[in-house]
């Protein structure tokens, strides 16, 4: 198999290797173009194809995080071409050395057993797991209830900086989390073909903003497919039901709009009780992925 850089004249076969892996594995698609041609304009990520023949065999990208520390690797390969990810990942693994990682994460989903067996070859260690949650949209939905002196609304142009800075407090004290500065997360949160402002809520106590819930459509372009990208408190306003009310709200808004489902993800060890309130308002694990770490 030959790695390259991939190219944007890369982004349908990338596009339809990835849909192809997902609905695979999963039975859905999971990204459009538009979303593809956004990652291969990102300067921060390294991204490669293998080849076999003239045909797309793996797709792979590589992030680094921690201040350089540690390198994020993606891989996956195309369902009809299994065992190519081997080179990937020693691509990736040269890269991530190059650039100064000491160490790196690989991700998998549980169903990738061949992947799975090949990444722990490799030396890598499971670490962690997480779940994709998802919840069908009934016709009685639960109604949001939000404790005194709480109130919801879309978030306002110029209130950018001030939602940035309450996720990063809402997530300050969980496993992995590593704030990225301002210009990054508002490149992927507040911008890009999938941003809608009237689906990012903030729950305002005042002036303040004691919550927040950004939501969009799926990655994979479906209209009737809700997807909440991040939902935190923060810590002065939690144990008082407002993550709850929150994810109801962006329920309800996403029934208004048509959607039949809404998926999320979590950390399978949330110390904050993530897991348990997701089941609460009806939402079932759909799949599983596990973090794997390897020294380099």
């Amino acid at each position: 198999m030959k790695v390259r850089a991939a190219q944007p004249s890369d982004a349908d076969s990338i596009t339809q290797l990835l849909n192809d892996h997902s609905a695979a594995l999963h039975g859905e698609a999971d990204i459009t173009r538009t979303e593809v041609l956004e990652w291969l304009g990102d300067p921060e990520l390294a991204i490669r194809v293998g080849e076999i023949d003239g045909r797309l065999a793996c797709y792979g990208d590589l992030m680094l995080m921690s201040g350089g520390e540690r390198a994020n690797l993606d891989v996956r390969e195309h369902p009809g071409m299994p065992g190519s990810a081997a080179p990937m990942f020693d691509e990736l693994e040269t890269i991530a050395g190059e650039r100064g990682a000491a160490r790196a994460w690989a991700f998998h989903s549980s169903e990738e057993r061949e992947l799975g067996a090949l990444v722990r070859a490799r030396g890598y260690v499971p670490i962690r797991h997480g779940f994709r949650m998802l919840a069908g949209l009934g016709d009685s939905p639960e109604a949001p209830r939000w404790p005194d002196g709480i109130s919801v609304r879309p978030m306002h142009e110029g209130e950018e900086r001030a939602t940035y800075d309450a996720s990063n407090d809402a997530f300050a004290d969980h496993w992995g989390f590593e704030p990225q500065p301002y210009e990054r997360f508002a490149h992927w949160n507040f911008g890009g073909a999938n941003f809608d402002r009237s689906l990012n809520f903030v729950a305002m106590d005042g002036d303040d903003i004691a919550g927040l819930c950004l939501c969009s459509l799926h990655s994979s372009g479906d209209p009737t497919y809700g997807w909440v990208g991040l939902l935190g408190v923060r810590p002065p306003w939690r144990r008082r039901g407002i993550a709850l009310a929150l994810l109801l709200h962006s329920f309800d808004e996403f029934r208004r709009r048509g959607c039949d489902r809404v998926g999320l993800g979590v950390d399978a060890e949330s110390t904050t009780g993530a897991l348990e309130l997701y089941e609460r308002a009806g939402m079932r694990v759909q799949r599983r992925q596990d973090t794997l770490e390897k020294v380099l």
